[in-house]
């Protein structure tokens, strides 16, 4: 059975992301994946302290709600992290989370977990597909660094629109990135 990690880092609990990334976790069900999701918006979760405790452990001494996320990624099959994108970048929450993320590298810098799937969904209000480019590619980039291969990385567009609405053909795809990772 295949193990999936969620990290969803948007403050809405019924929003595009929060909704795509729900279609993404019943593709993995489907083909049989555990499933385990972390709000990222939660009020349990610190920032890095620079303690550099990663450097010579694995994991973080950090102990709040993200600490059993280290021994799961570990474990996992398949990332996903599902984030709007706020002022060109994917949100607070999500970039909190991301600088938890230094243990998946080790003191040289070489990915401690390698070969794992991972899909990025990320929603923008902006209906320029290309306008935060750079900030899609970063994230992706990071999970490249952490020797994880891309399987999937969906974009939402024009989610600021009062008429939006999400098409079925990219719920289809969050569903099938979702099926992708539990393969």
């Amino acid at each position: 059975m295949s193990k999936i990690i969620v990290f969803s880092g948007s403050p809405r609990k019924d929003g595009c992301t929060s909704r795509l990334i729900e279609e993404a976790v019943k593709g993995a069900r489907s083909k049989g994946a555990e499933v385990r999701i972390y709000d990222l918006n939660d009020e349990g979760i610190r920032g890095c302290q620079g303690c550099f405790y990663c450097r010579s452990h694995e994991g973080c001494s950090t102990e709040d709600y993200l600490q059993p996320m280290y021994e799961d990624l570990k474990n996992a099959d398949g990332i996903i992290l599902g984030s709007p994108i706020y002022f060109g970048q994917i949100t607070g929450q999500a970039k909190q989370w991301l600088d938890r993320m230094f243990p998946m590298t080790d003191a040289a810098f070489r990915p401690r977990y390698p070969g794992k799937k991972a899909v990025t969904i990320l929603a923008q209000g902006n209906g320029d597909r290309n306008m935060f480019q750079a900030g899609i590619q970063f994230i992706n980039g990071v999970f490249s660094h952490f020797g994880w291969d891309l399987a999937d990385s969906l974009l939402c567009c024009n989610t600021g629109s009062p008429d939006f609405k999400l098409s079925d053909e990219l719920l289809k795809q969050a569903f099938a990135a979702g099926e992708l990772l539990a393969e």
